[in-house]
Order: C-alpha cells, then structure tokens, then sequence
C-alpha cells in the first residue's frame, strides 16, 4: 500500500511538475527565511549560557538619582569588590576588572593590538577560565603575570609553547605568559585577548581608585548556591554610603545577574529594568513566524486547488473498493512528501545562505543541522506543514460521491474558495505590514540621521593617543596642518558621541543646596572646539596651549540654563568640590551619548588627560584617502613603533543605529522575501484560475469580449483580494510601528502616505504576476478551448 501510495505521489508531482516545483520552492524559501531567523535568535538566546556557573554570576550596579530621574550605571568604586567579599555573608567570590583596553604587543619586531582586562585573580574563577597551559591558581599573582588567549598565543607565537614567553607591552614594559585559556565562545558577554593583574592598574590610579565616591570600574560576584539574593542586595544597598561616611552620597547598589545581562540590560527613568535587546528577538521571531507562515499559506493554498482537479481520481478509487480513511491517508502522504521535500531544499538553501547571513547580521552562524533542537524544528515543519496543507484536501476529496464525479458533475466548491480567498487576503496582509514596518523604521533612522547634532561630524578623523603622542602634540599638530589636507586637530579625553564621564559635585552661587544634577566632564584643548565645528553661544574658547586657563571651564547651554535661566553666565564661579572654576563661554548645546534626547549639562574642562584621542578636521574637497595617508605618516613619524588607527565619526555616529539598521535590514530583506513567495503562490493560483475558466474565456470571446475585457476580468479577483489585504494589514501595522516608536524620544511621524505607498506596491506587483497568465488565457484561440471542454 506504502509503495502504491508513493507510486501515485511521484506521479502526480511529475503530472503537474510546474506547480510542484512553485509549491516545494515557495515553501522551502520560507522554511529557510525562518531557520536563517532562529538561528540568530537561538544565538542570543544562549549568551552566556556556556559559563558553568551563570546562575549565581552577578555584577554590581549603581543606580543614582538626581532630580527625580534614575541612572542605572556599571560603574562602581574601586574598594567595594574587596570590602564586600570579607563583610557580606554569601558571596563567594569578587573580582575587580576594567572595560577592556587595547594595547601593542611585541613578541619579536612587529607589533599588534590586543584588548583585555585588568583583573583581579578571582575573576578566572567567576568565568571558571580552562587553562591549557600554566597554574590557575597563580596565573595573575605576580605583576609582571599575564594571561593570554589560545587565539593570541597563535598570534604572538605561532604554534610553539607561550608559557613563560616575555611580551613586551605598549614598547615598554615585559611581561611573562603566565598561562594561556581556551578562547571564549563568541556569544559571551567577556571578549579579551589578555589579563593582567588588578594590582598593577591599582598602582597606576592609586589615588581615585582608594575613593569610594568615584566610579570607574567593574565588579563582578559570585554568590554562594545557598545565598539569598534579596538579602545580599539589602546588605550592599547602602554599603558604599556607609563606608565612605558620607551622608550625601548617592550610589545605591545591587547585584544584577548574569542570565539577564544580554538581553535585558536596560533601564527607565525610574531605574526599572526594561527589555534591552529582548524587544528585538522577540520582534525577529515574530518576522520569521510570519514568514513561514506566508509560506504555509501559499503550500496549502496551491494544494488544495489542485486537489480539485482530482475528483475523477477519487470517484474511480473510491468506485474499485478505497475507504474514506485510505483516501485520506493518501492525500495526507502526498502533502507529507511536498513538505518533506521542501524541507530538504530548504536546509540547502540555508547552507548556501548562512555565509551572506552572518555577513548581514555579523554573526558566526553555522546551521548544526543534526543538533536536537535543529532536528526537531525540521521534522515539526514537515508534520504541520503536511498535515496542515494536506488535511482539507484529504477530506474534502475523500467526501465526493463517486457516482456524481464520475458523471462529471462539479461539486460545489464554495468553501474550498473561500478558505483559499482568505489565506491569500492573510498571506498579503502580512507581506503589506513587513513592508510598512520596514518603511517606517528607514524613516525614523533617517530622521534621527538628520537631526541637528550640534556639531559636523562629516570629515572628521579620530586616532588614539599611543605612546609619547603628548609629549610631541603641538609638533604633531602643527605637521597635520602643513599636509595642506587637514584644517585643525584637537584633543579630547573620550569620544565625543560617547561621553562617559560625569559628576554630582557642583555648585554654584544661587543652587538650592539639595539640588542633585549629574553633570557631563570631558577634558579637551583650544583646538577641540572648532575642530568639530561647534559653535559658541557666548564668551570664547580656551587659549591656544590653555596659557592662564587652568582654572577655567566652557560650560554647554544645558548646564548654563540651570545656572541662569537666560543662560548669561560668562565669568561667573562654579564649585567642583572646594576648587572653583570660572566659566569663560558657552558652546550651543550638542547631542551625545543618547542621540534621541536632549543635551545633558556638560563642561570642557582643560585637557589634563593621559590618553584620549586627537580630532583631526580635514579640509573639504581634499582627497580623503590621500589626507589620511598623510594623517598617518604624521603620526608614525612622531610615535614609532606603534601602527597608525584611525576611524571616521560619521562612522562611529553610524554604530549608533546598529540595532535600528540590523532591524531595517532584515526586515527589508524579509519583506521582499514574503512578497517573492506570495506571488509564487500568486502565480500559481492565477495560471490554476484561468486554467479552470478556460470555456468560459473562450465563450465570452465567441460572444465578442475583448482581450482587455477579458484581462481585467480576470484580474479583478485578484485586485480585491490585495485591496481586502490592505484594509487588514493597515490598523496592525500602524499599532506595530505606533508601539516601536514609542520607545524612541526623538522620533518621526507615522504618514498616511507610507501606508498608501506600500498597499500600491502590493497592488502592482500582484497585478505584474497574474496579468501574464490572464493575458495568457485571454489570448487563447476560443475554438481550441471549446473543443478540448
């Protein structure tokens, strides 16, 4: 029976082998789609998920309140990890560690960048780090003691042994391989090349690091498994103002957990936890659902329209002794075999895919076909799809009487159409959302994009501060402008789009004494300020090489206006601490950090930094990759030993939509995906109308219809059922993107016409797929079509 089953199967796919092929390609286009989506989600599902001990990992937050507004911080004061391991019962281990530096490594002449922690030796505990070669236990006791990667040690030495090897460091220093771990994987929240002990960075920044009101490292716990989080969390609350002694300090801390840190990192202005990158799997799994359920509409669709074709099959089976339940199993079988065929392209498809997939996402996915979870994804496909698509088929077929389908005798087919009219309207309707949704999100990037930031980012060029840059700046600067393609350089100590420095501490005459505002810090030079092109709105600019101007400060409009409300503060004093500052001018307000707010107060303080980076303004018109060419023969000229970085800040400005542009993206390509197999189906459906119409085609031009008569005919079904689409993908759509753009301070409009727009895209593209096969059948010679009827 199995065999006669597959017998009949093959030969029907071979009978009608073009709508096979629509059927299997559309479907296995959208199981692909699907498994390329999940395999991004189930990579951000499993961050951390590797680290033996992630259930009782923590790190210490800060959360600090000033005005009524909360700001949950990373940051912590540099004793806390010692003091709580000794005096809060549960935790078992705490490590210090810093954000993660690059620095030059030298093993033998060439030098390369690594980035690493320093960290306390406890840290290699909390991410239970595999040693292959060295003591873990002693790995970062001494301070010339370094910990490397197994993909460093490659790089550094090749393939020899690294354990015991002297680096040298930023051209200085030498520091011994003291054991070498496995790599962590890349979905993991640590990515170093390097560890060095805490003690020595301890040394280097004695003094702010002893200070339990300065902020500037990260702490990591391990608790105890029979700890209780709530009351570890009641006994750090307050520890930090407790061990300071003082009443006005602000830090609260609590201990956020690992399991949560990838995806749910993010927080209100009350200091609640909100979804960070979660909103966008769950966004993401929900495209991919979409997706493959557009093609399980367009599968079932065609399966059913041409089952109808196959009543005189059912009415001689069912004549020579077929049960219902046999006829059934049959049809079941077939649409089994149609899914478990798509399902095998598809898993071809998404091998040749996944390379322009991790390009796209910039990921590292591999498809890991026979993992369980992989495995049974596949198999489930193939059972609803079969089941699903074949079931109706099956027992509608199966349900004919055999006498009246022999006689030839139509049986009434209206809810066969009607279930295929509303898949078709469901299959559209989610096509014509992704393609608002898509839409807007370009719009709103776009309008972010082109807000007024405060300064030009355009043909700025950054590169760090290495080596003895500093102890050469104004050589080096004054090198830059006579390549004749740079117009000024200046310093700062951070990125202007990324300012992680602030401060509580000041005063001034007329604060109301309770008054907490968080205040923005950057160290920068005379020639920071029109090197961006930023603009004053009173008073002037530090003096070339900052001569007097030590105990001065350029304050921007925000942090004036809480000074005075009109904002004329030029010369007047402001307390940071006990040591006063006089405020010489006012820069108009720039947006950093959160590009969707308003600018925070902020102040330029004299450039008294060790390391930062040099802005460097190239002139307009000048031939950028030959400025940069000069740019680095400058700086290596001045510095060497050490290679040339560089990086554009409208590039780095650009990072700051990865989350919005990798949504667009992919919702972009998906959409057109959902369209490309909406109108396989589309396409199939129309050839299987005009194919069932074909005497009444011919019939109608007997009678003196013309071609174009007969064309719009035949399109009109189809238009209705785009146009029914748009009136159900519109409310869903704009509810969606009403909801995203919620999120976002600073954003765009819905416009009615995005929403006329795509329903017109639709329209055309489904009329550009069944206008052929209408043309086609109203073209038709009328007399060959009524006599093949």
């Amino acid at each position: 029976m199995i065999r006669n089953y597959l017998k009949t199967t093959f030969r029907n796919l071979w009978k009608t082998r073009a709508y096979s092929s629509l059927n299997i390609f559309g479907l296995a286009l959208g199981i692909a789609c699907a498994s390329l989506i999940f395999l991004w989600v189930e990579d951000e599902m499993s961050y951390n998920l590797h680290f033996p001990n992630r259930e009782h990992l923590y790190v210490v937050k800060n959360k600090q309140t000033f005005e009524g507004v909360s700001y949950v911080f990373e940051a912590t004061p540099g004793p806390l990890g010692q003091a709580i391991k000794g005096e809060i019962p549960g935790i078992r281990y705490a490590a210090r560690t810093t954000w993660g530096d690059p620095a030059l490594f030298a093993a033998g002449d060439d030098g390369i960048y690594q980035s690493g922690y320093f960290a306390d030796p406890e840290f290699t505990e909390i991410l239970s780090l595999e040693f292959t070669e060295g003591n873990k236990t002693a790995a970062l006791n001494g301070a010339n003691d370094m910990v490397i990667t197994q993909s460093a040690a490659v790089r550094l030495f090749g393939k020899e042994p690294a354990l015991g090897k002297t680096v040298r460091i930023d051209n200085g220093e030498g520091c011994v391989i003291s054991g070498v771990v496995k790599d962590l994987p890349r979905n993991s929240s640590f990515q170093f090349d390097w560890l060095r002990p805490f003690k020595v960075y301890e040394t280097q920044n004695i003094g702010w690091l002893q200070y339990w009101g300065n902020n500037g490292i990260r702490t990591l716990v391990q608790l105890e498994p029979s700890a209780r989080l709530s009351e570890v969390n009641r006994q750090l609350y307050d520890f930090a103002k407790i061990k300071s002694g003082n009443e006005k300090l602000i830090d609260r801390n609590f201990l956020y957990p690992m399991e949560r840190w990838r995806l749910y990192d993010n927080f209100d202005r009350d200091g609640n936890e909100q979804e960070g990158r979660m909103k966008y799997v769950r966004l993401f799994s929900i495209i991919a659902w979409v997706v493959l359920l557009i093609a399980c509409i367009n599968f079932m669709n065609l399966a059913t329209a041409r089952s109808e074709k196959r009543a005189r099959e059912v009415g001689m089976r069912k004549v020579v002794g077929a049960t219902k339940a046999s006829l059934i199993g049959q049809f079941l079988g077939e649409s089994l075999t149609l899914a478990g065929l798509s399902t095998l392209l598809a898993i071809g498809l998404t091998y040749l895919s996944v390379g322009a997939f991790n390009s796209l996402v910039e990921k590292s996915l591999t498809v890991g076909l026979f993992k369980p979870l992989h495995l049974v994804f596949f198999a489930a496909i193939i059972l609803v799809c079969g089941l699903v698509s074949g079931s109706y088929p099956a027992l509608y077929l199966s349900s004919f009487n055999p006498v009246t389908t022999l006689k030839g005798v139509t049986q009434k087919a209206g809810t066969a159409v009607f279930i295929r009219r509303s898949l078709v309207v469901l299959q559209y309707a989610a096509s014509i959302t992704l393609i608002i949704c898509t839409a807007v999100i370009f719009m709103q990037i776009r309008y972010a994009k082109d807000r007024d930031m405060g300064f030009d980012r355009d043909q700025v060029v950054t590169t760090p501060l290495r080596g003895k840059m500093l102890e050469h700046i104004e050589v080096i600067k004054e090198q830059l402008i006579a390549t004749g393609g740079v117009e000024s350089a200046g310093l700062s100590n951070m990125n202007v789009l990324n300012i992680g420095s602030n401060t509580w501490g000041m005063n001034w005459e007329g604060k109301d004494p309770g008054q907490q505002v968080l205040i923005g810090i950057l160290h920068t030079d005379a020639d920071f300020i029109p090197s961006l092109g930023m603009q004053l709105a009173e008073g002037r600019n530090f003096r070339p090489r900052m001569a007097g101007d030590s105990g001065s400060i350029v304050i921007n409009e925000a942090f004036a206006k809480l000074i005075q409300p009109d904002g004329k503060v030029t010369g007047q004093v402001v307390r940071w601490g006990d040591t006063p500052y006089t405020v010489i001018g006012v820069v108009k307000d720039f947006v950093y950090n959160n590009i969707y707010t308003p600018s925070e107060p902020l102040f330029f303080y004299p450039f008294l930094a060790t390391s930062g980076l040099i802005n460097i303004r190239t002139k307009g018109g000048a031939d950028l990759s030959e400025t940069v060419s000069r740019i680095g023969q400058v700086i290596r000229a001045n510095n060497p030993g050490y290679p040339f970085e560089y990086h554009f800040l409208d590039d780095q400005f650009d990072g700051k939509f990865k989350s919005e542009m990798l949504i667009q993206k992919l919702a972009g390509v998906f959409a057109v995906l959902s369209i490309v197999i909406s109108c396989l189906g589309l396409f199939g459906l129309a050839a299987f109308t005009a194919e069932r119409r074909t005497r009444e085609m011919g019939i109608r031009k007997v009678l003196g219809a013309s071609a174009s008569s007969l064309v719009g005919l035949l399109n009109r079904e189809f238009v209705l059922l785009v146009l029914l689409a748009c009136m159900v993908a519109f409310p869903i759509a704009w509810w969606i993107m009403d909801g995203w753009l919620d999120n976002y301070a600073y954003r765009t409009s819905l416009q009615e016409w995005v929403f006329g727009l795509a329903g017109l895209g639709a329209l055309a593209i489904a009329l550009l797929t069944v206008s052929g096969q209408a043309i086609r059948a109203a073209m038709a010679n009328p007399v060959e079509s009524l006599r093949n009827e």
